[in-house]
């Protein structure tokens, strides 16, 4: 394992126009940046492409998404023998293994680069010369914030959904807290991720972070983002009264929805990007487009059928295939924000995403008035003046439901967010669900406790770490 870190570091390390790939100490003599300056620390962290992604194949793997038929067969017909192709199609299978024998997860090694990053400048700014106390803090702060993001998401893909009564003995992953690794790489339990998030984002909210960061510094940390993870995090784990304060606080510091009734008419590649974009509290990309990949992905027909046909996001942000794929395959429809933007689908935190938060604690905390109160808020932006309606909820467990609906359609086909709520609503008997995939003639199903609710491992990671349990 410490050969396979070796090889993402000195990658690293060309990325940043570092001179020598031997290790960190030379780094530190013979780069062009010298981290012994606060400054330079500073340089590190403006590298946002270091820190600006997701893991992709999370996206695939949920039942918001379909390969019909038609799209299959096309595939198969094209891209069949893909090696770039058939890491899509195997996880849509949740297959026991992703990745050629002997080839990387390419995904996770981009993810464990931005963590490496995130490690130099925690474990070292706050020694820095020439810089304030106040400055070094700050940057320590977006660090553990940008380490805090890879933690959660990487714990959700690989290890099991939190519970309070297995989580402790739970294989979560690896976490590295510095940026050297001695001794044998095993993965930590689930808790032990948990708790090393929270530590962080606790952390950065003392650090004298930016309240908010708009426009091109949306991808820097801020404190709102610092809440809304936080918020994210104790939703995930099932503490909703501490995910319900977070939220609030977020909210209380970045709030601004867009009206999607001014965005009708806008022509592809005119909507606002992300630097634009005054719901994204923190920028995070996937790594890969949708529309940039051999898999433009259908979205199933029961979230599609969940859609009111006057639903702003179901008019702007699917289309059907045959427009996408200029009739190479026409069933179904597909997700098409990134046309709308150029650019790739969010993976970060959103005031979207903090007001569902909000709203399905407040459901959990039997107050369905003020639940659906803070659901109604939000979609009154997703419709036209003239079309919208209130959503009512007869009791605090209907308000839950609409809630948890309205979740999986604002959140539709990015950040991983309906894999990872299908894990933890999988923890209680009203949610857990059973979900199928077809690919051409052949059915994969996935029951709630299923194994291949956890990613596999690439295989050569073995070669390194051969202690790293397997899923």
């Amino acid at each position: 394992m410490k050969k396979y870190l070796s090889y993402i570091l000195c990658s690293i390390a060309v990325g940043l126009n570092l001179t020598s790939c031997d290790n960190y100490v030379d780094i530190k003599t013979e780069g062009k940046l010298i981290p012994e300056e606060t400054i330079n620390y500073r340089y590190l962290l403006n590298n946002t492409s270091a820190f600006d992604n997701s893991y992709p194949l999370v996206d695939i793997m949920p039942d918001d998404i379909v390969i019909r038929d038609d799209h299959a067969e096309y595939f198969q017909s094209y891209y069949g023998t893909s090696s770039y192709y058939r890491p899509y199609r195997e996880t849509y299978k949740w297959a026991d293994s992703i990745y050629y024998t002997g080839e990387p997860d390419y995904n996770l090694n981009v993810i464990y680069s931005g963590l490496y990053v995130s490690n130099v400048v925690i474990s070292e700014v706050l020694n820095s010369n020439n810089g304030t106390e106040e400055e070094k803090l700050a940057l320590k702060g977006e660090a553990l914030v940008h380490r805090a993001d890879m933690f959660l998401n990487l714990v959700n893909i690989f290890g099991k959904a939190y519970d309070v009564n297995t989580s402790s003995t739970d294989p979560g992953i690896p976490i590295f807290t510095t940026p050297t690794v001695d001794g044998e790489i095993t993965r930590a339990s689930v808790e032990e991720v948990y708790t090393q998030i929270i530590s962080d984002l606790t952390e950065a909210i003392n650090a004298g972070l930016p309240e908010v960061q708009s426009g091109r510094n949306v991808a820097f940390p801020s404190l709102a983002s610092a809440y809304a993870l936080l918020a994210r995090t104790y939703l995930y784990m099932g503490h909703y009264d501490k995910a319900l304060m977070n939220a609030e606080n977020a909210l209380g510091l970045q709030n601004t929805l867009l009206n999607l009734e001014d965005y009708i008419d806008v022509s592809d590649y005119s909507f606002p990007k992300r630097y634009q974009n005054p719901e994204l509290i923190l920028s995070k990309q996937s790594i890969t487009s949708y529309n940039n990949s051999p898999l433009l992905l259908s979205l199933s027909d029961e979230l599609l059928n969940s859609f009111d046909p006057n639903d702003l996001r179901y008019q702007l942000f699917t289309r059907p295939m045959g427009i996408m794929t200029y009739d190479a395959y026409s069933d179904g429809r597909a997700f098409c924000e990134e046309i709308l933007t150029g650019e790739a689908r969010n993976a970060g935190p959103t005031v979207p995403e903090v007001m569902l938060i909000k709203a399905e604690c407040l459901a959990r905390a039997n107050n369905p008035s003020e639940a659906m109160s803070t659901i109604n808020e939000l979609r009154k932006k997703r419709f036209k003046a003239a079309d919208y309606v209130d959503l009512t909820a007869t009791d605090a467990e209907d308000a839950l439901v609409k809630v948890l609906q309205e979740r999986r359609r604002e959140l539709m086909a990015k950040g991983g967010f309906r894999w990872f709520d299908l894990k933890r609503l999988n923890k209680d008997s009203r949610f857990a669900k059973t979900i199928t995939h077809t690919y051409l003639d052949e059915t994969f199903t996935l029951e709630s406790g299923g194994k291949r609710y956890q990613f596999p491992f690439a295989s050569t990671l073995f070669s390194y770490a051969p202690d790293l349990e397997q899923n």
